[in-house]
């Protein structure tokens, strides 16, 4: 009875919840379907081939969405019935996206010398730009900022299960592991297009060129966001990058599939703290920050319960994961991930405490700076052991990174509580 007079006066948060669950359970499970048979094709080394194209891709992404999905997610949770405001967001936020996409592609293809060394690899990157690019017309930022993410779910699951299912009929022998990316792209393109129609005909949105003041705006109101997450995800995302100049393909392999295992434990659980930031920030303005604060620690606690559950069923059936989704090639995967199991738990913990929490508390500034020094002991330690300890190097630092910033993000909401409340 409880639950239900929860959900009936919580609705738009239930929705959200539920939608973004959804599409979390979908983007967790098809990895998790498509890997024992990626694997057992394309074998390990052109596994660690495809990895290392896929963080350059990711990189370009995290630089592409700037701190849009967070800003202008609280931007339109705040003014979600001001039609032409919304439009103005829209416009700017899209244009904005398009430009960085240009600039990304344009500052890896120069650099491509240093980074994609062969042509299979610079082919690669070229296919897999479509993910970018989708990425860059998907406006999930607009539907979460409306609670109304159910949309989202069926255009973004619909899509990529179809192109999932390409690859059991196209990727047939191990040299057709380039074609990976192809498939990632044309979901990613498809699901863009499709959201912005969607977008267009739910919302009334409508697109207007917008003005360099507003463009200049959105950069600005997305830069404290940015310079917090790009630190978060540039470091979460280095380790396969830097071990690639100190590890085997096929031991970089071995690292991926264990790395893959725990995010794709992590995206089952993720839509908790998701859901929670719209709504969050829709609710902190009418709150005092010590009302804020309290609701943040008790989201927080009941995230952790869950969050400690998901880690010990992973630590125990580490062995029996690692043989049905990888195959007995990548039996070594085993203590890497028991080793980044903690990482569920405490990953979960920095998005509710930093992005949840610091972000709509506008201390953005606390979280930039946590961010900072969690990646920098992270890259500094990794370039430092991985030559001794390989694969084994990376996920010690990872959860090291993790850490870190648990310590600095739980001091800085403590140091708010006690000096900025009155």
């Amino acid at each position: 009875m409880q639950i239900r007079q929860f959900i009936s006066s919580h609705k738009s948060l239930a929705e959200s919840f539920f939608s973004l669950s959804a599409l979390n359970l979908i983007e967790s499970l098809l990895p998790l379907i498509t890997m024992p048979y990626i694997l057992r094709v394309v074998g390990a080394a052109n596994f660690g081939v495809y990895s290392y194209v896929m963080i350059i891709i990711q990189y370009c992404s995290i630089f592409n969405a700037y701190g849009f999905n967070f800003s202008a997610t609280k931007q339109i949770s705040q003014d979600r019935d001001n039609t032409e405001h919304i439009n103005q967001i829209y416009s700017a936020v899209i244009s904005c996206r398009l430009l960085l996409f240009v600039l990304a592609a344009a500052i890896i293809l120069m650099l491509s010398p240093l980074l994609l060394t062969t042509k299979q690899e610079l082919y690669m990157f070229l296919m897999g730009l479509g993910v970018v690019l989708g990425d860059s017309l998907n406006p999930v930022w607009l539907f979460q900022g409306k609670e109304k993410m159910r949309y989202m779910t069926i255009v973004n699951s619909s899509t990529k299960i179809f192109f999932t299912l390409l690859i059991f009929v196209f990727i047939r022998e191990a040299s057709d592991f380039v074609y990976l990316v192809l498939y990632q792209s044309l979901g990613y393109l498809i699901s863009g297009i499709l959201s912005i129609i969607i977008a267009m005909r739910i919302f009334g949105v409508r697109y207007k060129l917008p003005t360099w003041q507003e463009l200049a705006y959105q950069f600005k109101d997305g830069f404290a966001v940015f310079s917090s997450t790009i630190g978060i995800n540039l470091y979460r995302n280095a380790n396969i990058f830097i071990l690639k100049f100190f590890v085997s393909d096929a031991a970089l392999g071995v690292y991926s599939a264990a790395e893959k295992i725990i995010k794709g434990i992590q995206m089952l659980t993720n839509p908790i703290a998701q859901a929670l930031f719209p709504h969050m920030s829709n609710n902190f303005k009418s709150h005092s920050l010590a009302e804020n604060l309290q609701t943040l620690k008790k989201a927080a606690l009941v995230l952790c319960g869950i969050l400690l559950a998901a880690m010990v069923a992973t630590i125990v059936c580490s062995k029996w994961l690692v043989w049905l989704l990888c195959g007995q090639e990548f039996i070594a995967a085993v203590p890497l991930v028991r080793m980044m199991a903690p990482i569920i738990v405490i990953a979960g913990m920095n998005y509710t405490l930093g992005i949840v929490g610091l972000i709509n508390l506008d201390r953005a500034k606390f979280f930039t700076y946590s961010v900072l020094l969690a990646g920098v002991l992270s890259i500094a330690t990794l370039l430092m052991t991985a030559s001794t300890y390989g694969i084994q190097a990376g996920a010690m630092v990872m959860l090291e990174a993790e850490i870190v910033l648990v310590i600095c993000l739980t001091g800085s909401l403590l140091y708010i509580k006690h000096h900025h409340i009155e």
